[in-house]
């Protein structure tokens, strides 16, 4: 994996949102975080997560995280449930902290690194002085990962809580049996290229072992093209398998959308057959 610099300050700010650009939301939230944390940098991992799909937004935040600098702040907001009885915090996850819903949205961090430090985000003196029911991003969100690059300390922030209590996504895990991995699609990137939760890791050797393929299970579909690159000679309309930037093999079709062409959606069904050696 990838290590960056550590920091012993926040290095960033990054925001993950479903806000998209069009309004100001993302604007204000920089507003009010610029007048708290003065000179910390932000960096948008993105704002293009598709409305209310914390799924898609716990896969790119923790496919994404670890390139920044130990000390970075990421405040995220994909959060379908805000006004309701779901709890606001904030976490300290290997060496980088996260502030958001306690909706799942830091499932795979949480899978990849040991949470050090949890806290429900009580304290008001931390927060705008109105709280809104529907933009908390802007009133609680934002101030409180402010707070955090400025250099406050997690137990100021409110209740500290356990990590285990923390809302966790429902997913199949990868299912390794004698000669296959059963899966899902998690993933669907703007490409329209469909992302397994099946890591290289657990098929090192997939473009050397013989007989792999993959079998769409909803669609009685067989793939067994490999490509290492999207430039390689093939049937440009077929779909093949390739391993995406982040390790986890995937589906795609040459300067097409896998997604739409075979009509996938997130969740689908997939086994990864093999030859045992």
């Amino acid at each position: 994996m990838y290590q960056p610099v550590s920091s012993s300050a926040a290095a960033v700010i990054a925001l993950l949102t479903d806000f998209g650009l069009d309004d100001n939301y993302v604007g204000v939230m920089k507003g009010v975080m610029s007048g708290i944390a003065s000179g910390v940098p932000f960096i948008d991992l993105t704002h293009k997560i598709p409305p209310q799909d914390v799924i898609a937004g716990a896969w790119v935040l923790g496919t994404g995280y670890h390139y920044f600098p130990q000390g970075s702040v990421f405040v995220c907001v994909v959060d379908p449930g805000v006004g309701s009885e779901r709890a606001p915090i904030a976490l300290q996850a290997g060496g980088w902290y996260f502030v958001g819903p306690d909706n799942g949205l830091f499932h795979f961090v949480l899978a990849d690194q040991t949470a050090k430090a949890v806290v429900r985000l009580t304290n008001r003196a931390y927060h705008l002085p109105n709280v809104s029911s529907t933009f908390q991003g802007r009133d609680i969100f934002a101030p409180v990962a402010a707070h955090i690059a400025a250099g406050q300390q997690l137990h100021e922030l409110g209740e500290m809580i356990q990590a285990d209590s923390l809302q966790q996504l429902e997913l199949q895990q990868p299912l390794i049996k004698n000669d296959r991995i059963e899966s899902e699609i998690i993933y669907i990137d703007q490409f329209g290229n469909l992302i397994s939760s099946i890591s290289l890791n657990l098929l090192p050797d997939f473009f050397e072992r013989s007989g792999v393929r993959l079998l769409l299970a909803g669609k009685q579909l067989m793939i067994t093209e490999r490509r290492r690159f999207f430039a390689a000679p093939g049937n440009a309309q077929e779909p093949f398998l390739y391993v995406d930037s982040s390790g986890y093999i995937g589906i795609a079709i040459r300067n097409g959308s896998a997604a739409r062409e075979l009509n996938i959606q997130r969740g689908e069904a997939v086994t990864l057959l093999f030859n045992n050696r």
